[in-house]
């Protein structure tokens, strides 16, 4: 395991840029003495973790994404890439590499075990203060295993420091549900301890530093995304439905919170804007908007460019000197490997208004043209490559943008989705459905989404369309029995879901969620949606190669990737326990 554990220090700290203070060197070659003297070092160390994890942020986007339909490769050939995308993955692939994860938890750990030593040394270092940077840690260190567990299942997990080259690494890998019941038990406990801060200055003053660093919200998010997962992947119903009711548990604490709020644009409905509606014969033909700003410069510059917007929960800190260290530049910007899948997005996720009069006060889905756009003949990821709503690209030299980590829309969905599954498992219960819609709602409503991509019900209206008043005053509403399908709700947060978060590090691992949900039948949910996996298929690969792929997502090991070729060779050197997934054979 020598290559994936980096012993990693932070000699100094700066919160917004890290090309220029990061001095990664192995503890052996600094006197643990010598460093760990003030709360300074120890602030230094905290930094040292978010640089590093903002320096790898552009590779784990890339492990979420690139398995999934919504990139493509772009002109530059990428050998790498194009054989995950063709199926042709082996554990000497530059993407199936984990040493990222493994060098963020080791400085993690390191903190954990030695700001005693600055403790012992500052008589102004507190307890509480030592406390607040070990919940950060803890934090952080959990969502690398996080990632780490959706992306090759059973992995090593260690919770100690590596601190020269006598401690022993051979260590052996462990079972994903075991370590998933470990992070939520840590989360739990640090969440207990109360030390976690939910702001860190006024949020007037200090919005940097508030969405740069772990809160309580974050660590909200994260347990709740954890349940999520726990609720999918269990197969005892009892176990799945109180890991659900966790997570929407959670999620209502944040939605209720009062800290954050959906980003709006500015538009109105056909009737307040004057639209002449007496020619229309149904209520639902009126029940869309004039977009009042077609160009929704806020919402776009608050989320995407400005950033640390009130509906961010949490965002890694980026500035214009700092951006070799996040590789997005070279991802989708240039963009040299990476394109967006057009297609997928014009034919399936965005289909456009059937409704003439609609049409003609230019109501369309505001995520249809911020998520891509077509710039200099190239198509581009807007999200990372637009300096603002319509024009103005990103160049090496004003790169700044923030990685987002949570944000509230995907807080509403999240709490769709286990609502979702709760109905399920209680017979379609319209009441859930109807709850989890609504949280859909709140999601698309901002959007301006249109009539043809929504939840389509037994009276072959949608929702949006058979109850337009209800739901945006937040009136009652009552359902006829059979009115909303547990399976159409399942698919409908799994669009939305992509059409929101679109490029966001999330398609590859909704997906999979969603297909390994309780594969053998078992538990409480719908026995798995592997119909939707399938179902992306075609846009996941070259179309000589789509047979082949749908055969092999159709095998629960081949979602998961091979572990690292060096780090196997090394382990069976040595003697030790890694061993390389029978699945994936041997090179």
């Amino acid at each position: 395991m020598k290559k994936i554990l980096t012993l990693a220090i932070a000699a100094a700290a700066c919160l917004t840029s890290c090309d220029d203070w990061l001095d990664l060197q192995p503890e052996n070659s600094v006197s643990a003495k010598d460093y760990w003297k003030s709360e300074a070092d120890v602030a230094a160390a905290m930094t040292g973790i978010y640089c590093n994890w903002l320096s790898g942020s552009s590779y784990i986007w890339q492990q979420a994404e690139m398995r999934a339909d919504m990139v493509a490769p772009s002109m530059v050939t990428y050998a790498d890439y194009v054989n995950v995308r063709e199926g042709n993955i082996t554990s000497s692939n530059k993407f199936v590499a984990w040493k990222g994860y493994y060098s963020v938890i080791n400085q993690c750990n390191l903190l954990l075990e030695r700001s005693e030593i600055a403790l012992s040394n500052d008589p102004s270092y507190t307890v509480r203060q030592d406390s607040i940077y070990h919940a950060q840690a803890r934090v952080v260190r959990d969502l690398m295993y996080f990632y780490l567990i959706r992306l090759w299942k059973d992995v090593p997990y260690i919770t100690w420091a590596y601190y020269d080259d006598a401690t022993p690494r051979l260590v052996g890998a462990s079972k994903q549900m075991d370590i998933l019941n470990a992070l939520i038990a840590d989360l739990e406990a640090v969440q207990k301890d109360a030390f976690l801060p939910y702001s860190y200055s006024a949020a007037s003053t200090g919005k940097a530093l508030n969405k740069g660093q772990v809160t309580m919200y974050m660590l909200k998010a994260l347990l709740a995304d954890m349940y999520r997962m726990k609720g999918s992947y269990a197969t005892d119903p009892q176990t799945s439905q109180a890991a659900y009711r966790k997570c929407l548990e959670l999620c209502n604490t944040i939605i209720e919170s009062g800290q954050y709020a959906l980003i709006p644009f500015k538009k109105s409905t056909a009737a307040e804007s004057g639209v002449d509606l007496k020619d229309l014969e149904t209520k639902a033909d009126s029940s869309f908007y004039y977009m009042v700003d077609l160009l929704p410069t806020d919402w776009y510059d608050g989320l995407y460019v400005s950033g640390n917007s009130n509906e961010s929960i949490m965002e890694l800190q980026q500035d214009k000197s700092s951006y070799n260290n996040s590789g997005f530049y070279d991802i989708v910007v240039a963009p040299r490997y990476y394109t967006a899948n057009v297609d997928l997005f014009s034919s399936t996720l965005f289909l456009p208004t059937e409704k003439e009069l609609a049409m003609a006060c230019r109501y369309r889905d505001i995520r249809s043209y911020m998520n891509i756009a077509i710039f200099g003949g190239t198509s581009c990821i807007w999200k990372f490559a637009g300096l603002s709503d319509t024009e103005g690209i990103n160049t090496k030299a004003d790169y700044k943008k923030n990685v987002l980590v949570y944000r509230l829309a995907e807080i509403y969905l999240m709490k769709a989705e286990v609502l979702t599954q709760l109905a399920i498992a209680n017979n379609n219960d319209q009441e859930m459905l109807l709850e989890a819609y609504r949280a859909v709602f709140k999601v698309r409503d901002r959007a301006g989404a249109v009539e043809t991509t929504d939840l389509q019900t037994g009276e072959g209206l949608a929702m949006q369309d058979l109850y337009w008043e209800e739901l945006r005053k937040d009136l009652p509403i009552t359902l006829k029995p059979g009115t909303i399908s547990g399976s159409s709700m399942e698919k409908l947060i799994l669009d939305e879901e992509a059409r929101e978060m679109a490029f966001e590090g999330r398609r590859w691992f909704d997906v999979l969620r969603n297909a390994e949900r309780n594969q053998e039948g078992k538990g409480a949910c719908t026995g798995g949606n592997i119909g939707y996996l399938l179902s992306i298929a075609g846009s996941c690969t070259e179309t000589s190669k789509v047979s082949y792929i749908m055969g092999q997502f159709k095998k629960p090991d081949f979602r998961y990737l091979p572990y690292p070729y060096q780090d196997v060779s090394i382990n069976k050197s040595e003697g030790g326990p890694l061993k390389q997934k029978p699945f994936w054979g041997t090179e």
